[in-house]
């Protein structure tokens, strides 16, 4: 009984979480491009609080990688000069994350929130890109030549 129990209420908890998590997107992108992470705040909140200035967020699994709060941005280390979420796109709804000069360290697994604090602070999920890389860096390909010699 205690384990038909258990195993229903694990049933319920993927199924709800599965209700609340934000789409997936899978990219494929080259070395030293540039690709936009798609994203729309429209569709997850009633709308921007008037008088709020719209607060987004873009992080990986272990780090911001950037912010925009109005004119106020954040670039995370690695990322400075590389990403961007322009305010006037932001203002009519899309939250796409910019980023120009690909690295194979930018692979990986990107979520995208709307930090929303009225009536209380909540941070809303938007959504969830993986970015896969393909190429070397000119760095890596460099050294690899060296090493050949």
């Amino acid at each position: 009984m205690i384990i038909m129990v258990t195993t229903l209420i694990l049933m319920l908890a993927t199924c709800a979480g599965t209700l609340s998590e934000p789409s997936r997107i899978y990219m494929s992108v080259a070395v030293g491009s540039s690709a936009v992470l798609p994203c729309d705040w429209r569709n997850k909140t009633s709308s921007q609080p008037p008088g709020e200035t719209l607060h987004i967020e873009w992080r990986s699994v272990f780090r911001t990688i950037f912010e925009r709060r109005g004119k106020e941005l954040f670039q995370g280390e690695g990322y400075e000069r590389r990403v961007d979420v322009p305010e006037d796109k932001l203002l009519s709804g899309d939250c796409s994350l910019v980023m120009r000069n690909i690295r194979t360290s930018d692979a990986g697994l990107y979520e995208s929130y709307l930090l929303e604090r009225s009536p209380r602070s909540r941070r809303v999920p938007l959504q969830t890109v993986n970015l896969s890389v393909e190429g070397k860096d000119i760095a890596l390909l460099s050294i690899s030549h060296f090493s050949d010699q």
